[in-house]
């Protein structure tokens, strides 16, 4: 081999050498910087499209009576969550009040399922059947815990006007016409304040009382209950098979409603205050959503004092 020819290639290898590293480098740095956003961007898509095939459940909670403590919406986003574990899909829970379901169901924005207090007017066209998950109870709260009840009267009971129930009701079936009504938080201060020995509450008052830490005695009102918590589903099609196995999931965890301080119908989730109101057998109920004709009727009935008009309709 000639040596002048071997010492000219090693002098070009050392002279370009460096250069062509510098190029590969270059060349390397912009296929990685093409393929880094390529492969984020597919695996982005990947995702999408993974998201797009599971199925969103969309269920509205509507308060229209106070619980017991707590949210019934977390409660139910809690449940819906250990449920998406299992099934290909997704739950979100959104709390409206009573106006605002209605309006938005006027406008076409319908959700998959709907959790409402019964006696609620203007949904009854917009679900099927339904069913009852949770419930609260009417009930005589007093501080004199050696009380037995007996003089309760329209002049020493207070009312919690409640929210969209019909706590006028239960006290008409109570005997309690002409009783004063407040709003619930005026309603608990003024038994607090020693105005009023009874105190037609709910639930939501034992816990009140519970949270003062006082000493107080209860007793369940069995003539008339409208406190019902019911689930029913709107949604049309495959989408509606999977909001009844929501459903049934739901009902498999009532064991847990202490959580929030609401009664189911298996009972014995109490062993305090509360358990006065698990099992009562109420005379008359208001168990389901009802029409505005039958909102008006219960209305004027209640301000006639016609419990005979009320007993037909709440049989």
């Amino acid at each position: 081999m000639n040596f002048n020819k071997v010492c000219e290639v090693q002098y070009y290898m050392r002279k370009f050498l460096p250069k062509i590293k510098l190029c590969a480098c270059l060349m390397i740095c912009i296929a990685i910087c093409i393929a880094v956003p390529c492969i984020a961007f597919a695996d982005k898509k990947n995702k999408a499209n993974a998201t797009r095939d599971k199925v969103v459940l969309r269920i509205w909670q509507i308060d229209c009576f106070e619980g017991g403590k707590g949210s019934r919406a977390d409660f139910l986003q809690n449940i819906g969550n250990d449920y998406s574990e299992s099934v290909n899909g997704y739950v979100t829970v959104l709390s409206l009040s009573a106006t605002a379901a209605v309006k938005n169901l006027s406008e076409g924005n319908i959700p998959d399922l709907i959790s409402y207090g019964a006696g609620i007017c203007g949904i009854e066209n917009y679900i099927g059947s339904y069913v009852q998950w949770c419930y609260g109870s009417y009930c005589f709260l007093t501080l004199d815990t050696s009380a037995d009840f007996s003089d309760i009267n329209n002049k020493n009971t207070v009312v919690n006007a409640g929210k969209d129930n019909y706590a006028t009701a239960a006290a008409l079936f109570s005997g309690l016409s002409g009783a004063v009504e407040e709003k619930p938080t005026g309603a608990y201060v003024s038994l607090i304040n020693g105005k009023y020995k009874y105190l037609l509450g709910t639930q939501r008052d034992v816990f009140r009382l519970k949270t003062r830490g006082v000493s107080f005695a209860v007793k369940p009102i069995e003539e008339y209950n409208d406190l019902y918590q019911n689930i029913s589903i709107s949604a049309k099609g495959e989408r509606a098979k999977i909001a009844q196995r929501f459903i049934d999931y739901l009902l498999t965890r009532r064991q847990e409603l202490n959580r929030i301080g609401m009664l189911s119908e298996e009972g014995g989730l109490y062993d305090d205050e509360m358990r006065a109101l698990e099992g009562v057998g109420y005379k008359y109920k208001l168990t389901t959503p009802i029409s505005s004709n039958t909102k008006s009727e219960i209305e004027k009935y209640i301000s006639d004092g016609n419990i005979n008009k009320l007993k037909n309709l709440f049989k």
